[in-house]
């Protein structure tokens, strides 16, 4: 019983190993591990020989895992060190792109706000011209109405100079040609001092005076004192004038000056918030600049870190694929030996040497 049960196993352990090689012709591996089995059995080199052969194959195959998980390692090593860098500096830019997108709407109030203080500043300075312009116009109707004036009074003090004159000449002698002259006198000055109204009265009460023959001389001595009295009193009149004009004249320089003053001060304040306004503008761009170069910096270095992490990916797929090809041939190899060692026969040999491709 013991023997039938030994010749089943045996022929199931045959039956498996002719299986076995039969399978190894669906691979190139297992196609070089039969034409190798082929050529050793074809030298009639022992079964320990075979072995040993497929032993130095399975530390090759070791050998070279292990160099190549040592190389892989590195390899990872090297991607994710630069995975994590680019990892890094994204991070950190995108800390500063927030930093500077936080900052950019303060600075743009900062250059409203100055912006504002400007056209304020601005507005003043127009005000005060405005000001100087209404105070030059009003000062320009002042000196012409003084002017005018000045002119009348002058016209005036020459009329009646002119008129004593004539009444100096004739005072001795008086002759009617001599009221003839002061009434051509009177109508040229009438002509061009109309308003005058007191004057002419006056006047024409003086030359009715005159033509009394009987009070002519006396009369005439009279009227040349009330003409020096009344030269006297325009030229204080004038004197009054002038110093009214002067005094409006002052005020007008004083204010317009003080308005000048408050300008320079102002052009001064205008030229520093002008200033102020370019230099937040210049930062305002720096800060979209920054922002945009943030932004670059974080596209950039996502890419190069999905690169990295891509190659890490395929970097332990290949080494996975090849780990599992190596680990597929060091079964293939450990069961050769297995079958070498344990239950190497003729009839293994015979179909071995039989096998074909």
């Amino acid at each position: 019983m013991k023997i039938i049960v030994f010749i089943v196993l045996l022929g199931a352990a045959l039956a498996r190993d002719e299986y076995f090689f039969a399978q190894l012709r669906d691979s190139e591996f297992g196609k070089t591990i039969i034409q190798t089995l082929q050529v050793q059995l074809l030298q009639e080199h022992p079964a320990d020989t075979v072995v040993h052969l497929l032993k130095q194959m399975k530390d090759d195959l070791l050998n070279e895992q292990r160099a190549e998980d040592e190389d892989v390692q590195v390899a990872l090593q090297s991607c994710q060190t630069a995975s994590e860098a680019a990892a890094a500096v994204i991070t950190v830019a995108k800390e500063r792109k927030a930093t500077a997108e936080d900052r950019l709407p303060l600075l743009q109030q900062e250059q409203n706000d100055k912006k504002q203080q400007l056209l304020d500043k601005q507005g003043e300075e127009q005000r005060n011209l405005d000001r100087i312009s209404v105070l030059q116009e009003a000062r320009n109707v002042q000196r012409g109405e003084y002017e005018q004036r000045r002119d009348e009074l002058v016209g005036l003090i020459s009329a009646l100079q002119e008129a004593k004159q004539i009444l100096s000449q004739g005072i001795t002698a008086l002759k009617k040609t001599s009221f003839a002259e002061l009434k051509s006198h009177h109508q040229n000055f009438l002509k061009y001092y109309p308003h005058k109204k007191g004057f002419h009265t006056m006047v024409n009460m003086l030359l009715e005076v005159l033509q009394d023959e009987g009070t002519q001389e006396s009369a005439a001595q009279k009227v040349v004192k009330i003409i020096d009295t009344l030269v006297d009193s325009i030229f204080q009149v004038q004197k009054e004038e002038m110093k009214a004009d002067d005094a409006r004249e002052l005020d007008f320089q004083t204010q317009k000056e003080r308005l000048l003053l408050a300008n320079r001060r102002l052009a001064g304040s205008i030229a520093d918030l002008n200033a102020k306004y370019e230099v937040l503008g210049q930062k305002i761009l720096e800060v979209r600049n920054d922002v945009s170069t943030q932004d670059a910096v974080i596209n950039n270095k996502q890419t190069e870190k999905g690169d990295w992490d891509q190659t890490c990916n395929d970097t332990e797929k290949a080494h996975r694929q090849q780990t599992e090809g190596r680990n597929s041939q060091l079964e293939i190899i450990v069961e050769c030996i297995d079958i070498f060692e344990t239950r190497f026969d003729m009839e293994t040999k015979s179909y071995i040497q039989r096998i074909r491709f």
